[in-house]
């Protein structure tokens, strides 16, 4: 049987993205988060990010956050979350395979898809999915950020030949997330990131964005109904 790819990732890629990515700073999309949830909703409630990859966000987050617990598929990831821990016991982490269902520390208010879902395919995204709605807490929230194209795209990965990645459109994110009310969505420019983080804030509309998707990025804040 062949194997899915979220199997694959975890096996092959999930510690050697760790190792390629020394980015020292959390990311514009995290920040973004934490300007349009109030300060005080976020000071008492879990928050899970599935993706962590250097553990800058978890890092942020800890600072608004009760509890910050990140789930990721490289042992790495999850090493560097328990050394994180030892100065921030409001931190945690957990390995898993996240194309696959799995069992959480605790449930959450909010669980953060953090740019990985384009290594996941559309059957496991569903998982994905109703996972994390099993993890969530009544009136819970998805923040999602990943590439978005006007079409569905496949290509095969640069880094492994027995990989996709998947660009996907809105009306699939919509289609997923029926269960869910989508509460806020904001377009960016994947090639202007770092230009983000020196915004003062990240409400400000980017009007340069091309028309062209090839750039494009989206966060959706979704809550479930």
């Amino acid at each position: 049987m062949m194997k899915k790819q979220g199997e694959i990732y975890v096996k092959n890629d999930a510690d050697k993205w760790f190792e390629r990515n020394m980015y020292s700073n959390h990311n514009c999309f995290t920040e973004h988060l934490t300007d349009i949830f109030p300060k005080s909703f976020l000071r008492n409630k879990n928050i899970a990010e599935f993706g962590v990859g250097r553990g800058n966000n978890i890092l942020f987050l800890s600072n608004y956050s009760k509890q910050i617990d990140g789930y990721d598929g490289s042992s790495k990831a999850i090493a560097h979350l328990e050394k994180l821990k030892e100065s921030r016991p409001n931190i945690d982490g957990m390995k898993v395979n996240l194309g696959e269902e799995f069992g959480g520390l605790r449930t959450y208010d909010v669980i953060i898809f953090g740019f990985f879902t384009y290594m996941l395919s559309n059957e496991e995204f569903k998982v994905l999915v109703e996972n994390s709605k099993k993890l969530l807490n009544k009136n819970g929230y998805i923040y999602i950020y990943d590439f978005l194209s006007e079409t569905m795209i496949e290509k095969m990965d640069s880094h492994n030949d027995k990989l996709k990645v998947f660009k996907r459109n809105m009306d699939f994110y919509l289609d997923e997330m029926k269960d869910f009310y989508l509460q806020h969505f904001k377009l960016w420019d994947n090639s202007k990131l770092n230009e983000y983080m020196n915004k003062d804030n990240q409400h400000t509309l980017d009007v340069f964005i091309e028309s062209d998707d090839y750039n494009w990025t989206f966060s959706s804040l979704f809550k479930l109904k």
